[in-house]
């Protein structure tokens, strides 16, 4: 009986091709713009965590926000073995900007020590970073961003070359990897030097402030950062003179924001769903006008309210499914318009498949039970009186 009720509703859908395909519009759009906008969101948060992921997971930032506060010489060594620090580099930061064909371009200066490559998972495409050397003798010495070497060395050998930074000359002795954007700027126009040195040259008018600060590993993280932050306390004057948090802490906050994010914006494209499911109850209430005089005849033949309430039903469920479906491909194709256009990898995620699919189900249920209702209560006799 129930083959019988979906060839029966096929057929109906068939019989009326460009009103079916204009009913589902709503589900439609409804369906991509959901599942396009939580794969976004799902492949945003994914990229950012392993952006985070990619600096290290057992990293941790200080900053001194007081400004006339500072930290001592030997903070770190205090408190190093009971806090299980590995590693720790501090940052001194800067700005230079160049001139060139006319336009003018910034470039960040950090100064750091031989072990900021190791905590920030740093390589090096060509050349070395700073060793252990440059730090003790203060060598005139610098890294470079993978974006730097094209727009102020071009055509140069770089490795060797002397880049000018506030009018000292310094010698390049590598390239980092290309490492793109992050909540710190610009990674690939970054230049590196000696942390000592550079808090000399003008406009590095202060020194520890700004320290990262690498943990045993990932479990001693939040350890870590208790013992640093407990030391912090009983030499800063008050808890708004310093900062400390964890990459996790980072990660944590970034990804219930992004989750945020996707579930507001995905609720907004949902409401396409709920004018898509109006469109189909308003179309079955015209299907079951049309069809009264079937309706009486079925009933006269002796077919129950029951049967035909499944007929419409299934009839309206099939209409939302068919949006449903297609709705899912044109999301597919956008994903892979997205990905071709920006290089950005959009991942159509199961869970936005599943969700959507089902909403598109639930809206044909939800909306097509009146209309089956309402023909699953005519009077066979009425029905077939109606013209």
């Amino acid at each position: 009986m129930l083959k019988e009720y979906f060839a029966i509703a096929i057929r109906s859908v068939l019989a009326h091709k460009i009103r079916a395909l204009l009913t589902t519009l709503g589900v439609i759009i409804g369906v991509s713009s959901v599942i396009l906008l939580m794969s976004l969101g799902n492949s945003a948060r994914e990229e950012a965590a392993n952006q985070i992921r990619g600096i290290g997971s057992n990293l941790i930032f200080v900053n001194i926000t007081d400004r006339e506060g500072s930290l001592p010489n030997d903070w770190i060594d205090n408190i190093q073995e009971a806090a299980l620090i590995k590693n720790y580099s501090q940052l001194v930061s800067s700005q230079v900007s160049y001139t060139i064909e006319g336009q003018s371009v910034d470039v960040s200066i950090s100064g750091v020590n031989d072990k900021y490559a190791s905590i920030n998972s740093l390589d090096m495409t060509t050349g070395r970073f700073l060793n252990t050397y440059d730090l003790v003798y203060d060598s005139p010495v610098v890294v470079l961003g993978s974006k730097i070497p094209g727009l102020l060395l071009p055509n140069k050998e770089v490795i060797g070359s002397t880049l000018m930074i506030k009018g000292m000359p310094f010698t390049v002795v590598g390239v980092a990897e290309e490492r793109g954007t992050n909540f710190s700027g610009d990674n690939d126009m970054m230049v590196y030097v000696p942390m000592r040195f550079a808090s000399r040259m003008s406009g590095f008018n202060t020194r520890n402030k700004t320290f990262y600060i690498e943990a045993e590993s990932e479990d001693t993280v939040d350890l870590t950062l208790s013992r640093v932050l407990t030391y912090l306390e009983t030499i800063m004057p008050s808890e708004n003179s310093y900062r400390a948090f964890s990459q996790t802490q980072i990660l944590g906050v970034l990804d219930t924001l992004m989750a945020l994010l996707t579930t507001l914006l995905s609720g907004i494209a949902s409401i396409s769903l709920i004018v898509g499911g109006i469109g189909i109850m308003n179309i079955m209430l015209v299907t079951v006008r049309e069809r009264t005089k079937e309706i009486g005849i079925r009933k006269a033949l002796g077919a129950r309210q029951s049967q035909i309430l499944a007929q419409f039903l299934i009839e309206a469920v099939i209409i939302t499914s068919l949006g449903g479906v297609l709705g899912l491909a044109i999301s597919y194709l956008g994903t892979l318009l997205i990905t071709y256009i920006t290089d950005f990898n959009v991942i159509l995620g199961l869970d936005a498949v599943l969700l959507s699919l089902v909403f598109s189900l639930t809206i044909g249920v939800v909306f097509g039970l009146y209309p089956a209702y309402t023909a699953s209560k005519l009077e066979p006799v009425e029905a077939l009186r109606f013209e």
